[in-house]
């Protein structure tokens, strides 16, 4: 493992250290939250998926139920690392001008200190940040001149995060890409279900927006045929948003998770994008590889992990 060779040599890099304690570990979905112990990258101690996030829940409530599964979880810990749907203001600790009414401007990290105690120490990173960098662990691994990797989710949201030449990329705020504007796929005419933007990245293939092309419901996406003709506008996008994503950031790698890409025989998106972002790149620079994540459907909490293991990166 790098880890172990760097500590072997003497070398300490903010890349890789780690103060190897147990750490509570969080992903806040827009639809579910899942929890979990961690002691290292990859693995857990205790797990719990699947709590309710969504529009008909107070906030409030999902807080409290978190954080009670986590102190029932029979292991103690003074750490809790977040990975969050956005917008975030991450220096307050909140939640943004979401377009999910009841959690704007929710004061995320103080509601959890009511439950966990003021002594946790929270690190609160975006679900896409967060990722970014435990993938580019994992990836550079495997190949040691790996330098930047971008990881983009897919749910009822979309954001991308990146990790390059060891940080994580904020700016003023932090950046939303899933709502940038892209130009139409050829034939296609919906109008987008983004409220802010309507037919941006989010607006045009969030789950929200598959769903609402396909007039059926979220939950009935994992049985759209693989050649239903919504894919390749599907990957026409993700395409296009590599290619954009790659002149801007120059990656090595373009990782999608989020449960459209990871779902069971989906792997042919990957390939459909792979070959939309060649086109568009056409060979100006090189195209980064399209790949889905290392840690699969456990990437975000995986992500989460990473905030409280190696604290650092995100401080």
């Amino acid at each position: 493992m790098i880890f172990q060779q760097l500590i072997s040599i003497g070398i300490q890099s903010k890349e890789y250290m780690t103060d190897k304690k147990v750490v509570a570990c969080l992903e806040l979905g827009g639809t579910s939250a899942a929890i979990a112990i961690a002691d290292s990258l990859g693995s857990f101690l205790w797990k719990k998926k699947g709590i309710a996030t969504g529009t008909s829940r107070d906030p409030s409530q999902v807080i409290e139920e978190i954080c009670k599964e986590l102190l029932n979880s029979g292991y103690k810990f003074d750490t809790l690392g977040i990975a969050s749907f956005g917008p975030l203001n991450i220096k307050a600790g909140c939640i943004g001008l979401t377009p999910k009414p009841l959690w704007k401007h929710f004061p995320l990290v103080a509601e959890l200190h009511k439950h966990l105690g003021e002594s946790c120490k929270i690190i609160l990173e975006t679900d896409v940040n967060a990722p970014a960098y435990s993938e580019y662990l994992a990836l550079k691994e495997k190949e040691p001149n790996v330098v930047s990797v971008a990881y983009m989710t897919i749910g009822t949201g979309v954001g991308l995060g990146v990790y390059s030449d060891g940080r994580p990329y904020h700016g003023v705020f932090h950046p939303e890409f899933g709502h940038s504007l892209l130009p139409p796929a050829p034939g296609d005419t919906y109008s987008g279900f983004c409220p802010y933007h309507h037919n941006c990245l989010e607006g045009l293939i969030s789950c929200n927006a598959l769903a609402e092309r396909l007039g059926i419901s979220i939950d009935q996406l994992p049985t759209v045929p693989n050649d239903d003709p919504v894919w390749d506008i599907f990957a026409y996008y993700i395409g296009v948003a590599a290619a954009n994503a790659a002149l801007a950031y120059s990656l090595d790698y373009f990782v999608i998770g989020g449960g459209v890409m990871t779902g069971d025989n989906r792997s042919f998106l990957f390939e459909k994008a792979q070959k939309y972002c060649d086109k568009f790149i056409n060979n100006y620079i090189p195209t980064p590889k399209i790949v889905p994540p290392v840690y699969l459907k456990d990437a975000g909490l995986v992500g989460a992990a990473a905030c409280g293991l190696y604290q650092s990166v995100f401080q």
